[in-house]
């Protein structure tokens, strides 16, 4: 009778072992399938947004970077760009990544600042863009900070409101009461559509703080870009932010390039994500007005920025810092 029973139980624990091991195979599968779709849509998106670097390293670097382990540059331009209009860099951001650290500090450069811009003199930052394109805006900044740019991401901010919607919102501090175009703000922490991101980075005049404050704002969203889009869970989510990142974005940052930054910073928190701004002194030349950076200034934040990307105060210097002297007093 025992025998008869175990043999019971033997013979039908097969069906099960089978069942399971089909159940399992099902699972795998799809989970298979879900690997090579998000890998497959990560890589085509980024072959539509990837524009090959003209150079393999920058010229304030002795050797390439490994995006994988070493602390790297990167140049962010919001740049407001219509049909036929190359158009210009309204937002200029230096990000400064360390993978070790696991952090990334973003630096504001704001737009009427007076550089030297090279081959065109003296002028506001945001013109090297309109004057030379993504390579002259590079220039400039490497030439201003006297830093490494390792690689750029450029955003059509015409774009920035299907990509926050892309996105499904983000959630920014809102520092006073104000309305703008059609918006109206609260302040303290607010989760933004779209439509309501991009009034919050365009408003200006209402700000106390002019183009300063405008300024962070930006910083604000960008952060809130980064923390979200590094984060994703959802497939349809995810299709959605591809579709445009691959319309609205492009970079000399290539395919493995981007993955390795994801993988890097995929759960990066609002708390290792530090903004450093300049402290800058209004000034009108020939009755234009633009801000002025002085030089102890732009040390201060080199010197910071040196630090997060592990570079002496020597290893960097341009051989062109006649151009800095005579354009930043001291």
């Amino acid at each position: 009778m025992i025998r008869e029973w175990g043999s019971s139980i033997m013979s039908n624990s097969k069906p099960i072992r089978k069942k399971m091991y089909r159940i399992l195979t099902i699972i795998g599968a799809i989970f298979l399938v879900i690997i090579i779709y998000y890998a497959y849509v990560l890589y085509t998106t980024a072959h539509r947004a990837y524009e090959p670097p003209k150079q393999t390293k920058s010229d304030k670097r002795t050797q390439m970077v490994d995006f994988s382990e070493d602390p790297i540059s990167l140049l962010l331009l919001g740049v407001d760009q219509r049909l036929g209009d190359i158009g210009r860099a309204d937002t200029i951001i230096y990000l400064a990544l360390n993978p070790k650290q696991k952090n990334i500090y973003l630096t504001n450069i704001p737009r009427d600042t007076l550089v030297y811009i090279p081959k065109h003199g003296q002028d506001k930052i945001n013109h090297s863009y309109a004057f030379g394109g993504v390579d002259l805006a590079k220039h400039t900044v490497e030439h201003f900070l006297d830093l490494p740019v390792d690689g750029y991401v450029k955003i059509n901010m015409q774009g920035l409101e299907s990509m926050v919607d892309a996105l499904g919102g983000i959630q920014v501090h809102v520092p006073f009461n104000f309305s703008y175009h059609g918006s109206s703000f609260y302040k303290g922490n607010m989760h933004l559509n779209g439509k309501q991101a991009l009034a919050f980075v365009q408003m200006r005049k209402e700000d106390p703080e002019g183009d300063i404050g405008r300024n962070k704002r930006q910083q604000e969203v960008i952060r809130a870009i980064i923390h979200k889009g590094t984060q994703f869970r959802s497939l349809t989510k995810l299709d959605d932010m591809m579709e445009q990142v691959g319309t609205q974005i492009r970079t000399d940052l290539s395919p493995w390039k981007l993955f390795t930054l994801q993988q890097n910073y995929k759960n990066i928190s609002d708390q290792n994500m530090t903004s450093l701004s300049f402290h800058t002194v209004p000034v009108t030349r020939h009755g234009v007005f633009y801000w002025m950076i002085k030089k102890r200034e732009v040390e201060r934040v080199r010197t910071i920025l040196a630090r997060q990307l592990e570079l002496s105060m020597s290893s960097t210097i341009s051989s062109d810092i006649s151009h800095k002297k005579s354009l930043i007093t001291k």
